[in-house]
């Protein structure tokens, strides 16, 4: 009981050491990165533990992957500080299971697993945190890819018609303005700087950039290579696009059922357990 009364005050106690160094320091900070991180109120003891050890220096080399999945996920200029803001939550996720751990074995009377156990949760963190990373980053590339084709096939239907390429696409996009999905988000984005008079080309660039998405920056290529000639040359290249796009598309699509198909089958196994008790259970009552 009295070493786990001593892990928990000095686990609390550091808490609450670098909450007093923090201070006001980093919520401004907080308030420019949050986008959707959880347990912002433990960011600053977390920023300020980042500071202090120089983490953002001395893991510069070994965070690129994750700086490439943040810029993707959030669309971001200052990486840097979303990713600063990242390990932030992590280090606050593991914090609060180290002391949560302590505070629940010292109420459970000195109860070791409860300790161990979160010691063990506090050192899987990182690695749960990272993998809902990748999920979400997946998620979002497919979400932009299934709707990739249909926008492809309606410009090039209107280009055909006679439309520039440059209405066609803010014609395609302001039709689906209220549309949440980050293909449409980040369309939205580039027709707004392209109605103030920003350049085509550049729009266009940063609009690839931003998706962070193989099969967008292929369409971005070829409407820029093509966007001068208009009419049925870019007409006939983005109809090409499109049908490679309708693929992979449906590859999407089935792999999606497979996932929800997966999902089900431990519900169902469940289920079967508990038929098969409900159905046993009087059987071997009555035999025995």
């Amino acid at each position: 009981m009295f070493p786990i009364m001593i892990y928990t005050v000095v686990v609390v106690v550091i808490v609450l050491l670098l909450f007093i160094m923090a201070g006001q320091k980093y919520k401004e900070f907080i308030e420019d990165n949050r986008a959707d991180f959880q347990v912002l109120f433990m960011a600053p003891a977390s920023l300020c533990l980042i500071d202090k050890l120089r983490l953002m220096e001395r893991l510069s080399g070994k965070l690129m992957p994750l700086q490439q999945k943040i810029s993707i996920m959030y669309s971001v200029r200052e990486v840097l500080q979303y990713t600063k803001m990242f390990i932030a939550q992590i280090i606050s996720v593991v914090l609060l299971c180290l002391v949560g751990g302590g505070v629940l074995a010292v109420l459970g009377e000195g109860n070791m697993a409860v300790l161990v156990f979160s010691i063990i949760f506090a050192m899987l963190v990182p690695y749960l945190l990272i993998k809902k990373l990748d999920e979400k980053t997946t998620k979002r590339k497919h979400d932009i890819i299934f709707e990739l084709p249909e926008f492809a096939s309606k410009v090039a239907l209107l280009v055909n018609a006679g439309e520039t390429v440059q209405n066609a696409i803010i014609r395609c996009t302001t039709m689906k303005n209220e549309d949440d999905n980050p293909l449409y988000v980040e369309l939205n984005v580039a027709v707004t700087k392209l109605r103030n008079g920003d350049s085509f080309n550049q729009v266009m660039e940063e609009l690839g950039k931003r998706c962070g998405v193989q099969e967008v920056s292929i369409l971005v290529t070829t409407v820029l290579l093509n966007y001068r000639r208009g009419g049925s040359e870019l007409s006939l290249a983005l109809r090409g696009i499109s049908h490679d796009l309708w693929e992979k598309r449906k590859v999407i699509s089935r792999t999606r059922g497979e996932e929800a198909s997966s999902k089900l089958i431990f519900p169902m196994v469940l289920i079967f357990i508990a038929v098969l008790l409900v159905i046993a259970y009087p059987a071997l009552i009555i035999l025995g």
